[in-house]
C-alpha cells in the first residue's frame, strides 16, 4: 500500500476501518509507514522519523495507533527480544534477525544466511506462522 502520494480518500478508508478521526498527525503517521516500501522498524525508530518530519507523538499514542494497525491488518508485529517491531508485508515469511544491528530482515533479503539455512518444509503445512531467526555472531 502506497499512501505517500494518496488522496484524502484513500487515506479516510484506512481512518475509518481503524475507527480514527483524521489528524494531521495520523496522515503523517500513515503516510511515513506507507510509502510504497516493504519496511521493518520498530516503534524508536518510527517515533525519530515522525519527528523529522515534525510530527509528535507520545510513545503510549504510537503504541495504541501501531497497535490498532496490526489488529485491522495493514501490519505485521515480529517480537523478538522483547521489542516490538512492525512489518509493512503481511503475508506469512521468515525474518531475520540481527542482534548487533538491532534490525529486522526478511530472510530473503539475508544473504548471508540465504543460501546455506534452508526454509523448514513444515512451513508450507501451515495456514499462518512467524518464524524469526536470530543472527548472533559467535565469540
Amino acid at each position: 500500500m502506497n499512501l505517500s502520494e494518496a488522496n484524502k480518500k484513500d487515506i479516510d478508508v484506512v481512518l475509518n476501518k481503524c475507527g480514527w478521526r483524521q489528524t494531521k498527525q495520523r496522515v503523517i503517521l500513515l503516510k511515513s509507514i506507507f510509502d510504497g516500501k516493504d519496511k521493518h522498524f520498530s516503534i524508536n525508530q518510527m517515533n525519530e522519523t515522525l519527528k523529522d518530519n515534525r510530527s509528535y507523538f507520545s510513545l503510549t499514542t504510537l503504541y495504541e495507533n501501531l497497535n490498532t494497525l496490526v489488529d485491522k491488518g495493514y501490519l505485521k508485529q515480529i517480537i523478538v527480544d522483547k521489542q516490538s517491531f512492525y512489518d509493512t508485508n503481511t503475508t506469512n515469511h521468515i525474518h531475520v534477525y540481527h542482534q548487533e544491528e538491532n534490525k529486522i530482515y526478511d530472510y530473503d533479503d539475508c544473504t548471508e544466511l540465504h543460501k546455506d539455512l534452508p526454509i523448514p518444509a513444515c512451513l508450507a503445512l501451515l495456514e499462518e506462522y512467524s518464524l524469526v531467526i536470530n543472527l548472533k555472531k559467535k565469540k
